[in-house]
């Protein structure tokens, strides 16, 4: 049974092994479960994405029919399209699979609505965060402003307010009566252009310049291409340190890193017509205020942009304004004419870069001065 040379059992030591701790594991465990089992049926959904799975699946297969569509091995397919139906991607009738309604028109490419590239901004931003101990050793990440936008970013931004915070944003400023008699539009750091091709569809005597970085002039051209956006133009700059020009009777600014600024804001009001309309969406925080999401707090702090000074909490920046400074300097200006919570007008977040948070929508109008 025992070996002849083995110590002597120790009392202390049988007892401790026939104690509970305490608090109990299952609570430490409960977290490990939560974001395991997140994590791997997100790659579950990005790799079945990537692999082409939701195209074959437009019409009724079996395993063996899907892996010679996708080029995979049967083995791990079919627990892979078992789970992709539990999550409710895949409906299964017998042995044969198909998508659901909700990957037919998110995760097929021919849809209008297709995530692929929210899928690939998700797991860019994992690279960061795989760089976490590196960063509390030695500091963020560096990125440029322009390529971290440029990079998937503006992609994501695109799919993700097709879902419909774009058409809850367009509904709301298509009906004030200032944007109904307004010409000229201005979309400062518009990225896709999205906006501006849609506010324009409402208003057909309306012609938009979307006005942002010049990595993202490629990008924003096509957008425009597809959908035939005659009356927008994009012209290429920095908001901050290039003129955007006057005249304009409608401005928006949408999430825009240091839209919050003093100088930034009485530029636009100098760029808008007496009577013109200001569209505003930003996180703002309370003068006081702390953290919003802690979690998004430290994704914050793992890159830094070259020449931006960061604050302290996911999207904040040095030289903002705090809520009640912003409304003031505003309201000195402009008039307001309508404010809607995130809730009203945004999507659902998602745990990334680009989350609404409690964003506010603000819309003003310039006082005739």
């Amino acid at each position: 049974m025992f070996a002849k040379n083995s110590p002597p059992i120790d009392d202390k030591y049988t007892i401790h092994l026939k104690e509970l701790p305490s608090p109990p594991a299952h609570e430490l465990h409960a977290l490990f479960y939560r974001s395991t089992r997140h994590y791997k049926e997100f790659c579950a959904m990005a790799t079945a994405v990537r692999l082409g799975l939701f195209e074959a699946l437009k019409e009724p297969l079996t395993v063996e029919a899907l892996c010679l569509a996708c080029d995979i091995l049967p083995e791990p397919t079919h627990p892979l399209c078992g789970l992709l139906s539990e999550l409710g991607l895949l409906s299964r009738w017998g042995a044969q699979y198909k998508n659901t309604p909700l990957s037919s028109i998110y995760l097929t490419t021919a849809s209008p609505w297709f995530q692929g590239a929210v899928i690939r901004d998700i797991q860019n931003g994992f690279f960061l965060w795989d760089h976490l101990e590196t960063v509390l050793k030695e500091g963020p990440v560096a990125v440029e402003e322009e390529t971290f936008f440029e990079d998937g970013l503006v992609d994501s931004l695109a799919a993700e307010i097709l879902c419909g915070e774009l058409q809850k944003t367009v509904t709301t400023v298509a009906g004030l009566s200032a944007f109904k008699k307004a010409r000229s539009l201005l979309d400062l750091g518009g990225g896709h252009g999205l906006y501006a091709i849609a506010l324009c569809q409402e208003n057909p005597d309306l012609r938009a310049i979307v006005f942002d970085f010049p990595d993202i002039a490629t990008k924003a051209e096509a957008v425009l291409k597809t959908h035939g956006a005659h009356r927008v133009d994009f012209v290429s700059g920095n908001l901050f340190a290039d003129d955007f020009g006057a005249g304009h009777d409608v401005v928006l600014l949408s999430y825009n890193p240091g839209g919050k600024s003093p100088d930034l804001l009485n530029k636009i009001a100098d760029a808008l017509n007496p009577g013109g309309l200001f569209v505003t969406k930003h996180l703002y925080y309370r003068d006081g205020e702390g953290s919003k999401d802690r979690l998004m707090d430290l994704e914050w702090s793992l890159s830094a942009f070259k020449g931006v000074s960061k604050g302290p909490h996911i999207y904040r920046f040095g030289g903002d304004l705090h809520w009640e400074a912003y409304l003031k300097l505003l309201e000195e200006r402009f008039t307001i004419v309508e404010t809607m919570d995130a809730d009203t007008f945004a999507g659902h977040p998602l745990a990334k870069f680009g989350d609404r948070l409690d964003s506010r929508m603000i819309c003003a109008v310039k006082k005739n001065q």
